[in-house]
Formats: structure tokens, C-alpha cells, sequence
């Protein structure tokens, strides 16, 4: 398995493989056909102004940049760590136009030390309380792959952003043997967007039913996801 700390190390090869990640996936977005679903009700979202949580499972990643306009859309900002692989990431998310906002949640294995992940829930804050967009993968950065956790929910319940998941797929892609089985799309092929807009966790629901709405908007985000497969021909 690569080791991406000893990869990353020097400042040079950094920029070198953020240079050829940016120039990979905007040739293999290019020559995608794409088909979208629910692209009425996401444009709506875009013209209104209003903050906004978007989500979608860490595994498709490598396909987020192709989604969301830079023009006529709320502005993105994207959660990258505080490590020399976030210094590759962030650079990445500029090059599509994104902002990038630096912080991850602390390892269950050590969770004392800290990695920036509460100042950068805080920055998310201020981000959607601009009338801005924040992209998040409930799933990441460790998983469980697919399990959702709270903090895209809290952020929508906190700042009354919607909520909008997006399922993503190609039909070519190599699958890597990491903890969310991620897919590295391949180029010249047939690829999905799916779009499902939902309105804010509400600020006054008790943790019963925040928990039921969790497992919703879980179910909601498989549903999309395994649409998108089937539209791009992915074989089940």
C-alpha cells in the first residue's frame, strides 16, 4: 500500500501529484457523457441564495468537482486536513474553484490530539451563514463506509442550510482496496448525477428523532448513489 506521509513529504512531489490529479480528472470529466436526474429541483437551490449542505459518500470523491457549478451557484467549500496530503487536496478543490477549509476530527484511537476538527466545524458555520455551500462526505474521512454520521446534520440544523444528496457514477472506474472501497472514475465513459433536494433539520427535535432523521437522510443518500449506478450501466 502506498504511504501517502512518506509520498507527500517533499514540497515539489506534493505539487507534482496535485498537478496530475487536477489534469487526470478534469480529461476524464471531459470525455464523460453525463445523464443527470433532478437537476430542476437542485437548480432552484442554486438560484435561491441559501445556504446549503451538500452530501455525498466519500467512495465517489474523485467525482464531486464534475457536480456542483462554479457560476451562478452558491460558492463551495470543502474539508481537507490538516496534513501535507490536505496541502495536495487543497490545492485540488482551488483548481475547481472551491475553497478549502482545514480540520478533521480527531482518531478514536487518539483522540487528544488535535487536528482542527472543531475550528474547522466552526468555519463551516460562518461559511453557510454567508449564503454559502459546503460540500461533506458523512461517511469520511475514516468511515464506517456508508454510515452516516452527525455532523452534516448538525451543520444544516445549526444554520438552516438544506440539505441536498448527490449520487455520483461511472461505468468505467478501478475500485481501490482502501476502507470505502474508493472508485477512481476512468475516462471515455458513461457517468450519472442524481439530485435529491430536502429541507433543514429542524432546530427544536429532540435526539430520538434527529436519529430516525440520520438514518433517513442515509437511506435517502444510498438511494441516490444506487440510481446513479444504474443510469451509468454499473453492474449490480
Amino acid at each position: 500500500m502506498i504511504d501517502k506521509k512518506k509520498l507527500t513529504e517533499k514540497p515539489w512531489l506534493r505539487e507534482l501529484i496535485a498537478d496530475l490529479l487536477i489534469a487526470y480528472l478534469r480529461f476524464c470529466y471531459a470525455t464523460t457523457k453525463w445523464q443527470v436526474e433532478g437537476e430542476d429541483e437542485v437548480k432552484l437551490v442554486w438560484a435561491s441564495g441559501r445556504p446549503v449542505v451538500l452530501m455525498f459518500w466519500h467512495e465517489r470523491l474523485h467525482l464531486g468537482h464534475a457536480s456542483w457549478p462554479t457560476v451562478n451557484a452558491q460558492p463551495v467549500a470543502v474539508l481537507s486536513s490538516q496534513s501535507k496530503f490536505g496541502d495536495v487536496i487543497s490545492k485540488v478543490n482551488g483548481a475547481f474553484g472551491r475553497h478549502s477549509i482545514r480540520g478533521s476530527k480527531a482518531k478514536k484511537s487518539d483522540p487528544s490530539k488535535n487536528k482542527g476538527g472543531a475550528q474547522a466545524f466552526r468555519d463551516l458555520l460562518r461559511w453557510l451563514r454567508a449564503g454559502n455551500c459546503a460540500a461533506t462526505t458523512p461517511d469520511g474521512p475514516r468511515g464506517p463506509r456508508r454510515e452516516m454520521t452527525e455532523g452534516s446534520l448538525k451543520l444544516s440544523q445549526i444554520s438552516g442550510a438544506v440539505m441536498v444528496c448527490l449520487g455520483q457514477s461511472t461505468k468505467r472506474y478501478f475500485e481501490l482496496g482502501t476502507w470505502d472501497r474508493m472508485r477512481v472514475p476512468l475516462p471515455f465513459s458513461r457517468g450519472a448525477m442524481v439530485w435529491k433536494v430536502l429541507p433543514a433539520v429542524p432546530a427544536d427535535i429532540d435526539e430520538e428523532i434527529f436519529e430516525q432523521g440520520r438514518l433517513a437522510m442515509q437511506a435517502q443518500l444510498n438511494a441516490v448513489t444506487a440510481r446513479a449506478d444504474e443510469i451509468a450501466g454499473v453492474p449490480l
